[in-house]
């Protein structure tokens, strides 16, 4: 059990995080052809063309579920993306270009807006995956914190939010997807923060080290010894994974994954094991990273209770 100076187990939720994250991050790179700028530009426009609908109590109602009206979206200017981004403004006109070609975008004098599947979710192969991902991590923060009997006081913050019944998520399926969608793009944010403008290696990094570490958020006892930020790895906590694993899981040719995996590797952040294979050498980055892990989750988890709480006229249950 914790001492109830140590905070939260922020690397042991981190991972559980962490992993279910990928799964997200992963297929919207696929969705863009593993293109990690293309993806950053088009989660950019998405959520300028709603994030007001969060915001609009009517609109918030009338698109629980379903396909946005173009009239009810909000069209962004190339400039605000490339200022918004960091990027230069020719990259983000070569790349909406690629948007527009593969008719994912609309282009007209008012500026960008993204066309998404049919439903108007983004993060959802079939109705019904969205909540249920939640519902799977939901779950499975709640085992770590039972199973593992952290301090109740250092996991406070985290029960509340995980208290809440979240079995209404199928009724606002589109508005948690626009959740997700500003989550993940807090997500990216951390990463380049940390990568500068190298988005590939930020997400190569971050394969990895789930990939390695996935025996950790799986075996109870390995997270209990890996569970705060100044803990050491335990001994048996880390696997390896093959540059092909990488392309394959994030959609970014294998010759590309190579090559950074090369700098990675130089930079000292990852090593090569014996097999050949890279894994992560965690207490580089993980400082950093648990925290903002954590602080993610829980706004993105208050964020979807206030929408799972409104009723569908727009009234907010008490």
């Amino acid at each position: 059990m914790s001492a109830p100076d140590r905070g939260p187990p922020l690397r042991a939720i981190a991972r559980i995080v962490d992993a279910w994250s990928l799964d997200i991050i992963s297929g919207w790179l696929r969705f863009f052809g593993g293109d990690t700028r293309l993806a950053e530009i088009g989660l950019f426009i998405r959520i300028a063309n709603t994030e007001h609908l969060l915001d609009d109590p009517v609109l918030a109602a009338r698109y629980r579920r379903g396909t946005l009206a173009p009239g009810d979206c909000r069209p962004v200017k190339i400039g605000a993306i490339a200022d918004g981004l960091g990027f230069d403004i020719q990259t983000v006109r070569r790349k909406i270009a690629v948007l527009q070609a593969d008719g994912r975008c609309r282009v007209d004098e008012r500026g960008i807006v993204l066309e998404v599947p049919d439903g108007g979710a983004v993060f959802v192969g079939q109705p019904g995956d969205l909540p249920a991902q939640l519902a799977t991590l939901v779950a499975r923060l709640r085992a770590l914190i039972v199973d593992n009997g952290y301090d109740a006081v250092a996991v406070a913050e985290l029960r509340a939010v995980l208290d809440h019944d979240f079995g209404r998520l199928a009724e606002a399926e589109t508005l948690v997807d626009l959740v997700l969608c500003q989550y993940l793009a807090r997500s990216m944010l951390a990463g380049a923060q940390i990568f500068g403008s190298d988005r590939d290696s930020a997400v190569i990094y971050f394969t990895i080290y789930v990939e390695s570490g996935r025996d950790l958020a799986r075996d109870a006892q390995l997270s209990r010894a890996d569970a705060w930020i100044e803990s050491d790895m335990p001994d048996g906590g880390r696997q390896s994974v093959t540059v092909r694993a990488i392309a394959r899981r994030i959609g970014l040719p294998a010759e590309s994954v190579r090559r950074k995996v090369k700098r990675l590797i130089d930079r000292g952040l990852i090593e090569r094991m014996d097999d050949g294979v890279a894994a992560i050498r965690t207490r580089n980055v993980v400082p950093v990273h648990a925290p903002r892990a954590y602080a993610n989750l829980l706004s993105t988890l208050a964020a979807v209770r206030r929408i799972t709480l409104a009723e569908p006229g727009g009234s907010a249950a008490s």
